[in-house]
């Protein structure tokens, strides 16, 4: 879900109130899916760069015992991207078949390393829960999403060994 928290990279195709035909500018998820499902921006593809900084997470991640912090909006910046990718085919039919490919192995790979990541980190935060619970040194560390997912899973093992 596309919710303002990543900024993505576009370029203006058509000029849009102050934005010029040609500018490149930084605008949340959600619009850039807006003005690019619209034809108005061209979305400047960064999911290679997403792949290397989730491997660069992923490889932390594993390196360390307790769990890291992760970049701010690296989830939805991943999210955005493999929405952009997955709808690249649809919204570019007649692209040449090699760029079509490219794309489709960035989806793959992107994928791929989105969810390792995000099995690697609950598996983190479910043991994070059976010896920290509610620990504000562990919530410092997670995103909004994993944080949710931490204090709710703490409440129910704090009420199932009656440790309010």
């Amino acid at each position: 879900m596309l919710v303002g928290r990543a900024l993505i990279p576009i370029r203006m195709l058509k000029s849009f109130g102050s934005w010029k035909a040609g500018d490149t500018l930084l605008v949340e998820d959600w619009k850039a899916k807006e003005l690019w499902e619209s034809g108005i921006v061209e979305i400047i593809d960064e999911s290679e760069k997403i792949i290397r900084e989730l491997e660069n997470v992923i490889n932390e991640e594993k390196n360390s015992e307790p769990i890291t912090s992760i970049p701010e909006g690296l989830y939805e910046r991943a999210e955005f991207y493999i929405y952009y990718l997955e709808n690249y085919v649809k919204a570019k039919p007649d692209v040449d078949i090699e760029v079509l490919n490219a794309k489709m192995t960035k989806l793959s790979n992107l994928k791929r390393k989105y969810q390792y990541l995000k099995r690697l980190r609950f598996n983190k935060i479910i043991n994070a829960i059976m010896f920290r619970p509610g620990s504000l040194e562990i919530l410092s560390r997670l995103s909004l999403e994993e944080r949710k997912i931490y204090l709710q899973i703490s409440q129910i093992r704090n009420e199932w060994l009656g440790e309010k």
